[in-house]
This record gives C-alpha cells, sequence and structure tokens, in this order.
C-alpha cells in the first residue's frame, strides 16, 4: 500500500485532508496497476466514487503530478505518467545518490534508537524475502520503501528526507518490477543485511556504497523487465 509513503496524520495529529486522502487511494491505484500508463483519470467519476465535489479531486490530482504520479494536460486532464526507460534510468540514479547520502549521514550519527529501528526492519525483511505467494513482492516492496525512507528520515536532513521520498513515488511501480521474484529478494535482503552492519559499525564509506548498490540493482532489473514489457506490447 502507499499509504507507507505517507502518514495517515501530519505532525502534530492533524489528519489529513479528503484531498491528501483521495490522492493517496489514487496513487496506490496507480502503482499496483488498476491504472495503467496513458490512462486519463475521469474527475467525475473519481468524485462520484468518493462521495465528493470535484474541488477536492482536482487538488488531489494536483497532489499527484507533483508526486509525478500524473501529467495534467489541457482540455484532456490528468494522465497517468508514462516514463521512458531512460526517464526510469534517471531518476532511480538520483535515488540511489540521495539514498547513500541518508546512509552515510545515519553511519556517523546513529543512536541507540536508530540502531534498533534498523534491526526490525531488517527482521520483517527477512521473513519476506524467502515468502511464497502472489501477495509476497507487493509485501517485500512496501516493507522496503518502509525501511529505506526510514533510513532517510533518520539521516536527520529534512530536505533529502522529502527528495527521497518523492522518487520513491515516482519508481515505486518500477521498484515492483526490480524485486519480483523470490531470486531477487534473497539478493535484495543479503544487501541490506550488509548496509545495516555497515551503519551499526559506524563504516560511513561503506554504507554508502551498499546504499546505492540496492538502488542500482533495482534499477537494473526494473529497466530489464520494462524493456521486455514495452517488446511485448509493440509486437
Amino acid at each position: 500500500m502507499l499509504a507507507s509513503l505517507r502518514p495517515s496524520y501530519r505532525e502534530g495529529g492533524e489528519a489529513l485532508s479528503i484531498s491528501e486522502q483521495i490522492a493517496l487511494q489514487l496513487a496506490d491505484d496507480i502503482v499496483n496497476g488498476h491504472y495503467a500508463p496513458n490512462d486519463r483519470l475521469q474527475e467525475i467519476g473519481i468524485a462520484e466514487h468518493f462521495r465528493v465535489s470535484r474541488g477536492p479531486v482536482r487538488e488531489a490530482l494536483r497532489i499527484l503530478e507533483n508526486a509525478g504520479l500524473v501529467t495534467i494536460a489541457p482540455r484532456r486532464g490528468a494522465i497517468v505518467t508514462q516514463l521512458s526507460e531512460q526517464e526510469v534510468a534517471d531518476i532511480f540514479e538520483i535515488r540511489g545518490v540521495l539514498s547513500g547520502l541518508g546512509a552515510r549521514r545515519l553511519a556517523c550519527n546513529r543512536n541507540d534508537r536508530e540502531i534498533a529501528m534498523l534491526r526490525h526492519h531488517l527482521a520483517q525483511l527477512k521473513t519476506l524475502a524467502h515468502k511464497q505467494g502472489p501477495e509476497a513482492d507487493a509485501q517485500y516492496v512496501e516493507a522496503v520503501i518502509s525501511f529505506g525512507l526510514a533510513i532517510s528520515e533518520a539521516s536527520g536532513n529534512k530536505r533529502l528526507n522529502s527528495l527521497v521520498t518523492l522518487l520513491f513515488h515516482q519508481t515505486l511501480r518500477y521498484s515492483r518490477l526490480g524485486l519480483s521474484s523470490v531470486e531477487r529478494r534473497v539478493q535484495s535482503f543479503a544487501n541490506w543485511n550488509r548496509l545495516v552492519d555497515h551503519i551499526i559499525a559506524g563504516e560511513a564509506d561503506e554504507a554508502e556504497h551498499i546504499a546505492r548498490l540496492l538502488i542500482e540493482q533495482s534499477k537494473t532489473h526494473a529497466i530489464q523487465l520494462l524493456k521486455s514489457e514495452n517488446a511485448r506490447a509493440g509486437s
């Protein structure tokens, strides 16, 4: 569920607005394939579905546009974003740099509470890495997202955390492609395990390297599968 990318409440306990709640549900539908790239999101239909006026729906679509999930075009409305293979690769590359910086900062400034957080998330990944069944891939990706954002937040750099969160939104559906097998999940977990070891040990260079490697591996597999999908669609 994409709801893991943003809390149900803002800081201070204030509930999300109707527009934000609609945006989260639509984003979840997009990354889970209920809407395909280039599909149009109809304001009227969405408003009827959520039993709201079109005002909150327009604001929700603007939130999705800012997150890179839709493009709002004149006379066409909101269209689900279709990224090229190069655009996907570029976003993953930026994510890798930022995630590496977050891991480096955390390795330099970790405390007991953050170490406990790292071990908690790692235990969850270990359980899901070997899990079988149709929901296993989605659950593992959800756990990876939660882990990556927790590290970003714990880095102490609010601007970095904001950028990483935005890029997670933009690449989530492609990240799922890159972790769509037990073999890939096991490989991914092994690297997350190494990352946690380096952060706990205060080994900043190594932590940054592994954090970037994790994103690079996801990018490589996602692009490979995206190319295969595009080839099948064009045949």
